[in-house]
């Protein structure tokens, strides 16, 4: 049987890993450390090989393997590096696992930690720092650093034993392991009252936007160390697709949502949120006689006009505990992701039917895109819920198409 290796220092090679032992493919993930073999679950066909290695130590090691993956974190470039020098010594190909950039504005980006550092030597404020305890010497050389600079790290001995060794505090050392909300990246910034974030842009799976979106809120500066290079490999998606296809792995398909029409004349539906998506949520469900009350600290003109008609009940403040009781179904359309996740748990313990507008895999049913000819009503989403924007453009296409055909008739 054909072995694979993940050289597995992130979230997606762990998921990799985990992903081809549950297709009978065996498969070692390589950590360096022993939090990464902690996070690794015990399964069969998945071995797991702990500890640093040097580039003799790689080469001799992938030689009795026919698949190298190279899943390490972005901005480890000595390992990346070692990995593909041992596999060019052996004559094998090295496939990269890449995370794919977010899009940011509004930053100031540095090529390197001492870049940063330089430029913050010459500010006033508080720094938080996100950038991992292995380049932590650079932060010591900015002025009264002690006092201004604070570190989030890994609850492991190793990393803070580097916060030790790079000069830093007790108290101005902050041991979590993420990934980080934005709520908690809000809260930690506002306890250290920080105006400056230094963060890596480490990709969706890596809680790169709930901190610039925290920062943001608060006002916070962010200060990004980019990325080494731009890098050519395959998503976590893509590496499945091949994997699938070397070892003819068959995925079972199976639809999870099943198209079905209810009645919601006279039935409570609870909206939380008063922005863009709540007001189109309100004005379908409104379409179809739901009673609704919508619970909102601010709300949308649209929302305001309706309460105003009576055509709804509006509650003018933030989501608490008990307003789902008596729902028949819930919908969480808030802009603050650990809210919505707060309703749909509220929902979930109470029985009740709850949509997520940000989060598709917490939907118990999915918002259609709408299409009506006379008699005839029909509804469209996306095969896994996620692309609304196909959804709308069907539907659309069959409104045009109904249209025409009445006039023709």
């Amino acid at each position: 049987m054909k072995k694979v290796i993940v050289f597995a220092g992130t979230n997606e090679g762990r998921k990799l890993s985990t992903f081809l032992a549950e297709n009978g493919v065996e498969v070692t993930a390589a950590v360096a450390t022993g939090y990464g073999s902690l996070v690794m679950p015990d399964m069969p066909f998945l071995s797991v090989k702990e500890g640093r290695l040097s580039l003799e130590e790689i080469t001799e090691l992938i030689k009795s393997y026919d698949y190298i993956v190279d899943a390490t974190h972005p901005y480890a470039k000595i390992i990346s590096e070692n990995v593909k020098e041992a596999a060019k010594r052996c004559g094998k190909a090295v496939m990269r696992l890449v995370r794919p950039s977010l899009e940011y504005e509004n930053v100031l980006e540095f090529s390197s930690i001492e870049a940063a550092c330089a430029y913050l030597n010459g500010t006033e404020g508080n720094i938080f720092v996100t950038t991992g305890s292995k380049e932590l010497l650079p932060y010591s050389k900015i002025e009264n650093y002690r006092e201004r600079v604070f570190v989030r790290v890994l609850p492991t001995a190793e990393a803070i034993k580097a916060c030790s060794d790079a000069g830093f505090s007790a108290t101005n050392i902050i041991c979590m392991q993420g990934p980080f909300s934005e709520n908690m990246n809000l809260a930690t910034m506002e306890q250290i009252n920080a105006k400056f974030l230094v963060t890596k842009e480490t990709g969706k799976s890596g809680g790169f936007q709930e901190k610039i979106d925290a920062a943001r809120k608060l006002g916070t500066k962010v200060i990004l160390i980019g990325r080494p290079c731009k890098e050519e490999g395959m998503t976590l998606e893509e590496m499945f697709i091949y994997f699938q296809k070397e070892f003819g792995i068959t995925q079972e398909e199976s639809l999870s949502h099943f198209p079905m029409f209810i009645s919601l004349k006279n039935k409570k539906v609870v909206v939380i949120g008063g922005g863009r998506i709540a007001t189109r949520r309100v004005q379908v469900l409104i379409r179809y006689g739901a009673e609704l009350v919508v619970i909102a600290a601010c709300q949308s003109e649209s929302i305001k006009l309706l309460a105003g008609e009576n055509k709804l009940t509006l509650i003018e403040r933030n989501y608490l505990p008990g307003d789902l009781n008596g729902a028949f179904m819930a919908i969480a359309a808030t802009d603050d992701r650990d809210v919505n996740e707060k309703v749909c748990n509220d929902a979930r313990k109470e029985g009740i039917p709850v949509n997520v507008c940000d989060r598709k895999e917490l939907c118990d049913f999915y918002f259609p895109a709408i299409f009506e000819n006379g008699e005839v009503t029909g509804g469209l989403i996306s095969k896994d819920g996620s692309n609304h924007k196909a959804a709308k453009e069907t539907a659309a296409r069959i409104r045009e198409f109904l249209k025409n055909r009445r006039e023709q008739t």
